[in-house]
């Protein structure tokens, strides 16, 4: 076996998968809420070549070990919409699409839809967005009291009218906000989601309950740091390229060696 030429091929494999990581990274710069993934690489099996040279160990190249998610902080833009509101700690929102099925997501640009004769919390995709028992959020309406009088013009009490205005300091304390053990546990999803695992641990609400309304969280891909790595996994490609190519040259003179 050339054991060069696929060590060089397992190099090849392995920054082609880096590549894809740090390029996704690069895609999701303007996400909301997106948390980039860094690729952490391992060296593979080692073997000795001779047993009467214990010291003398080959290794067979390197791949990916895991992706770790780089939970920093992403910069806040003030939007001024009224249903766009970002978490400035490490909580997440919980929404609940159309299969029944719920997931945590940092992406807080909301909307509200009519649902029979009220109106719901929903994400851009039209999740239900939960508060912190895990229902639904039916939007308040702020009231205005009106006098009543009665035939002769006496005052007699008052009513409180619902106006069409929302009550959106009592809509920022019914959303709910979520916790997990491990925020590294989690898996990324698509749609701006993160699936819980048994890593990560069962979502809780939080007691935590700091929200910022008109304002969104951005992504946290420093595009600087995305673009070192991803010329630095370029360069080691095209170095494990030429190993594979030196190899297969080296292995085609020896077939053709002749007595």
């Amino acid at each position: 076996m050339n054991i060069s030429f696929y060590t060089g091929a397992s190099g090849m494999i392995a920054q082609q998968e880096g590549m894809n990581i740090y390029s996704h990274n690069i895609s999701n710069v303007n996400t909301v809420g997106f948390k980039s993934l860094r690729p952490s690489f391992a060296d593979c099996i080692y073997t000795i070549q001779r047993q009467t040279e214990p010291e003398w160990q080959t290794g067979h190249g390197q791949y990916i070990m895991k992706t770790d998610f780089m939970w920093e902080q992403g910069s806040f833009t003030m939007t001024e919409q009224d249903f766009d509101f970002a978490i400035p700690n490490d909580n997440f929102f919980m929404v609940l699409d159309e299969r029944g099925d719920t997931y945590l997501t940092r992406d807080g640009s909301f909307e509200i839809t009519q649902i029979g004769d009220h109106w719901e919390l929903v994400s851009g995709r039209g999740e239900f967005v939960l508060d912190n028992e895990g229902n639904h959020i039916t939007i308040p309406f702020l009231t205005e009291t009106r006098k009543i009088y009665d035939e002769e013009g006496n005052l007699v009490g008052t009513e409180e009218i619902p106006t069409n205005n929302v009550d959106f300091n009592t809509l920022t304390d019914m959303i709910g906000l979520y916790e997990v053990d491990n925020n590294w546990g989690l898996n990324q999803g698509e749609d701006n989601h993160f699936v819980v695992t048994e890593r990560s641990g069962e979502p809780r609400a939080s007691a935590d309950r700091e929200i910022i309304r008109q304002a969104l969280e951005m992504s946290s891909v420093d595009l600087a740091s995305e673009m070192v790595h991803l010329i630095e996994t370029q360069r080691s490609y095209q170095l494990n390229a030429r190993v594979v190519t030196t190899s297969d040259e080296l292995m085609t003179i020896a077939n053709n060696l002749r007595r």
